[in-house]
């Protein structure tokens, strides 16, 4: 392989390595993945559990809306929306 050749192969080896190097450095790991996966199954809870929460006060504010209902006709008080 004559001396040129050589050259031109070594600084294209050269410019190769530099992105893989720049693509190494932005490339995310395993652990980051698994902290992205971890923070995202935090947030699914938390919405699970707000729904949940807001379930629960909805029936009971049907059932203390039903209770002020019940009181008001008990004495004879008529209730306008």
């Amino acid at each position: 392989m004559p001396q040129d050749e050589f050259t031109k192969l070594f600084q294209y080896i050269q410019r190769m390595e530099a992105k893989i190097d720049v693509m190494a450095e932005t490339m995310a790991t395993k652990e980051d993945i698994q902290n992205i996966l971890k923070r995202l199954d935090s947030i699914e809870k938390q919405l699970e559990i707000s729904e949940d929460e807001r379930l629960v006060m909805g029936h009971q504010l049907e059932r203390l809306n039903r209770w002020v209902q019940e009181l008001a006709a008990k004495i004879g008080y008529e209730l306008t929306a």
